[in-house]
């Protein structure tokens, strides 16, 4: 008996330190994208199907040197991978489990204790970011390792019980009620306060997707200067007023993932939404940072002559375009071809009070608030190709397929700029209502919320037809947004 125990022991401290490492084995994982292509591998090594259906591995304390990887076994029996089971074990010795959500949003893996002892002796990573409450059966707790279950109480962006924004409690109803928000997470701040609003559209209820829990507040860990969100990983990285510290949330959990230290204050960030990076402009520090929103960790560190403070990501997430605070001149900085090691900062043209950058087929887009005008420049030539008169105060611009939507605040009005016949092919009036100074588009829609901090209103902008189609009156003042599908749960979960 004891050298029964005595082996058990020694298993359990050899899957500890091969869970440890939190990637799977290469062929392995090749394996798994084979059979169900554009699945993802998250940094904590739990794997995400294209539909959102998240699947824990269970390491074993001693992988089978397998050449031809197959199915050993599926709870419900005889199911392929695509069919999504409860548990399946391979015959390299790994085990997958599925992450199954309620309606609720209780996680729980299957219930089923009658299962191989290759499950039972199997570990989940242990660096997982494991979901909170969390329930795992008593026969199978050992599969934990190391690893606690969190409560709801131990989140460490936490639930305010006590404060509340501008009754938020009676504006539920006004707020959000958008048929085009459902199935969607939307997270919205304000310009003084800790505490973020977060309208769940994906809760079930009724026709416009809105649960009796689907309206609440996090608190953060300081005032929020920027939030940009991923919504392939459904990670945001969060930037505070004051700090050199971002943080990345998980916004599925809502907890905080990583925490990482920048040699200064940053000023602005954009997403690679190709490949999954963020990159964070300091100006302060003369660098711009890479975090890899796939593993929530800094990657790399590009040191700078000049001060970037605006920063544009390239559509093909291959180049960058930046602007100099202490100069106001324009650059794109491209890897460097002939070392294969470093970047180049090329120069581009002069800028003057430049509000926001846009860089796409091989074209930066450079908007000027003060003097009213779009300059377009081409990137290899690095000449001027044409310049475009706005209306008052541009003061943020997004792409949409071959077109720009440029939001001028002064003038409250749209002007949209088609790219490929070089002129401004619409202007879409806005209300009097104040200061619009934020456009965001709403994933896989051809939609788009327009905000600003003192408008205390949402506007939706149809971007296939160019109209304002809905208009709805709110007390939240908007400093940032940020809107993210939501996962859809399984067939298994909506059973629960």
């Amino acid at each position: 008996m004891k050298a029964k125990v005595l082996l058990i022991a020694l298993c359990m401290v050899l899957i500890n330190q091969c869970a440890m490492a939190s990637r799977l084995p290469d062929d392995f994982w090749n394996y798994i994208k084979k059979t169900v292509p554009n699945s993802t591998q998250r940094f904590d090594s739990l794997v995400v199907f294209p539909d959102g259906t998240t699947y824990i591995p269970l390491y074993p304390a001693q992988e089978a040197d397998i050449k031809d990887i197959k199915i050993e076994y599926t709870y419900p029996a005889n199911l392929g991978l695509n069919s999504k089971p409860e548990v399946v074990i391979f015959n390299n010795n790994f085990v997958l489990l599925k992450l199954i959500k309620d309606k609720n949003g209780n996680f729980s893996i299957t219930k089923n204790e009658n299962l191989p002892l290759k499950v039972r002796l199997g570990v989940m990573p242990q660096d997982m970011l494991v979901p909170v409450g969390l329930q795992v059966p008593e026969s199978m707790k050992l599969i934990l390792g190391d690893l606690v279950i969190p409560q709801k109480g131990d989140n460490l962006i936490t639930v305010n019980t006590d404060a509340k924004i501008d009754n938020a409690q009676d504006e539920k109803s006004q707020l959000f009620p958008l048929n085009e928000l459902k199935n969607k997470k939307t997270i919205i701040s304000t310009d003084k306060s800790k505490f973020v609003l977060v309208y769940n559209g994906g809760n079930g209820g009724n026709a416009t997707g809105a649960g009796k829990n689907s309206l609440y507040e996090l608190k953060l860990n300081g005032l929020p200067s920027k939030i940009l969100a991923s919504n392939k990983s459904k990670f945001a990285l969060i930037m505070y007023f004051g700090s050199k510290t971002l943080e990345v949330v998980d916004l599925t959990n809502e907890r905080m993932v990583a925490q990482i230290n920048l040699d200064d204050m940053p000023k602005d960030a954009d997403l690679d939404s190709v490949n999954n990076i963020a990159y964070v402009a300091s100006a302060n520090a003369s660098s711009v940072y890479m975090i890899d929103l796939n593993a929530a960790k800094l990657i790399k560190a590009i040191k700078l002559e000049q001060s970037p403070y605006k920063i544009a990501v390239s559509g093909d997430g291959e180049s960058l375009a930046f602007i100099d605070r202490n100069t106001q001149k324009i650059y794109s900085l491209k890897p460097d071809t002939t070392s294969n090691e470093g970047y180049v900062a090329k120069y581009i043209a002069e800028g003057k009070n430049l509000s926001r950058i846009l860089y796409k087929n091989d074209k930066i887009f450079a908007i000027s608030r003060t003097e009213n005008r779009l300059s377009i420049y081409n990137e290899p030539d690095g000449v001027l190709e044409s310049e475009i008169a706005l209306n008052d105060k541009p003061v943020d611009a997004v792409f949409y397929q071959d077109k720009i939507y440029i939001l001028c605040a002064k003038d409250s009005i749209i002007n949209v700029y088609d790219t490929k016949s070089g002129k401004i092919v619409e202007n879409i009036m806005l209300d009097n209502a104040g200061f619009y100074s934020k456009i965001t588009i709403i994933p896989n829609q051809p939609n788009a919320l327009i905000t600003g901090i003192q408008t205390k209103k949402f506007l939706l902008l149809n971007l296939d037809k160019m109209v304002i189609s809905k208009k709805q009156n709110t007390n939240i003042n908007v400093s940032n947004i940020v809107i993210v599908d939501n996962t859809a749960p399984s067939r298994e979960a909506e059973a629960l």
